[in-house]
């Protein structure tokens, strides 16, 4: 199906019992929740805790959340395939538009680019023989010193970067959002969740003033869209927080 005649078919269906399982957390999933407010679909948000996870894991196709079932169909995986899937439900067309599909996977492409920039800098503390440590190395001394090094040097160098190309990006488009306009698309739903992890306070040696501080435009940004009546009062910590 092409992109209009795959909208023509989901707008025609009666909206599917739709259930996303992951995390109790944000994270990977987020953007896909924020897509189903502004969407206006209903769907089962099941958070599970992290307890959880070893005796679900087996069960999941690649060993991986998120997860979502549509009408109780088999298991669906691959967080940006989810994405795409609540905008197509999506009855104002305006979280994928076919007229601005390229500026959407070109914005989706350089948020993808900026999350494996940031990883290591992340992960070397939970899986650090992933980056040729050994086991246990974030609870040496060295390990401990090295994860500080590594995420502040990334907050005070390469984050003013990646803010500045999203800045960019929202001021060639008018200076509202990503994509120009005024309403929002999945690439803002995937940028705010990814810029409101720097600003929670869960992330060690990452100050949760760093975007504020480096880019009071993206924090703007990141203010101007929880603000939308859809999203409003969602969260209680980091940008966008209700006060």
């Amino acid at each position: 199906l092409g992109i209009e005649s795959y909208r023509t078919h989901y707008s025609t269906m009666t909206t599917p019992k739709i259930k996303l399982t992951y995390f109790d957390i944000e994270g990977v999933a987020e953007p896909i929740r924020l897509a189903f407010a502004l969407a206006d679909v209903e769907f089962e948000d099941d958070r599970i805790n992290f307890s959880q996870w070893s005796e679900l894991k087996p069960k999941t196709p690649h060993g991986t959340l998120p997860m979502m079932t549509i009408d109780d169909g088999p298991a669906i995986v691959q967080s940006q395939a989810m994405l795409r899937y609540a905008a197509s439900l999506d009855k104002t067309d305006s979280l994928y538009p076919a007229d601005k599909m390229l500026e959407v996977e070109q914005a989706i492409g350089l948020l993808g680019d900026f999350t494996r920039a940031w990883q290591p800098n992340l992960y070397l503390a939970m899986r650090p023989h992933l980056f040729g440590y050994p086991e246990g190395y974030s609870k040496t001394e060295e390990g401990q010193a090295k994860i500080k090094e590594m995420r502040e040097n990334f907050v005070a160098n390469e984050l003013p970067k990646w803010l500045g190309y999203l800045s960019d990006m929202i001021d060639a488009n008018g200076g509202t959002f990503l994509c120009g306009g005024d309403k929002p698309t999945i690439a803002d739903c995937m940028a705010v969740a990814t810029i409101r992890s720097y600003t929670k306070g869960h992330v060690d040696h990452v100050d949760v003033d760093c975007v504020a501080k480096s880019n009071p435009k993206i924090a703007a940004y990141v203010e101007r869209f929880c603000a939308l009546p859809e999203v409003k009062g969602r969260y209680t910590t980091g940008l966008g927080a209700s006060q």
